[in-house]
């Protein structure tokens, strides 16, 4: 990995950058306690090299639905609040 860094550390890097991205780590050479500690970190999945590319595509696949259902929910909490609430949306202007 560039930077010295590790896959478990680069992770949490992108979680402190962006929180609510989906990560799909792949990876050659992990261990149950690696993997496990991945999850713990928030990847949506970690798959072990080598893989076929259709497995990697549908997990991707499957990664980019989560987030963009994530992201419908978020949306319509805020539109929802938006609605129950309207004066607040003005109080920053």
């Amino acid at each position: 990995m560039p930077g010295g860094m590790d896959g478990i550390e680069t992770l949490r890097e992108i979680k402190k950058i962006q929180p609510l991205a989906e990560v799909v780590m792949l990876t050659g050479h992990a261990s149950f306690e690696t993997s496990i500690e991945g999850m713990k970190q928030g990847a949506f999945d970690y798959l072990l090299k080598p893989m076929k590319l259709q497995i990697l595509l549908e997990k991707m696949a499957e990664a980019f639905e989560n987030k963009s259902r994530h992201d419908k929910k978020i949306r319509n909490a805020v539109i929802k609040d938006l609605k129950h609430k309207p004066d607040s949306a003005m109080k920053g202007k």
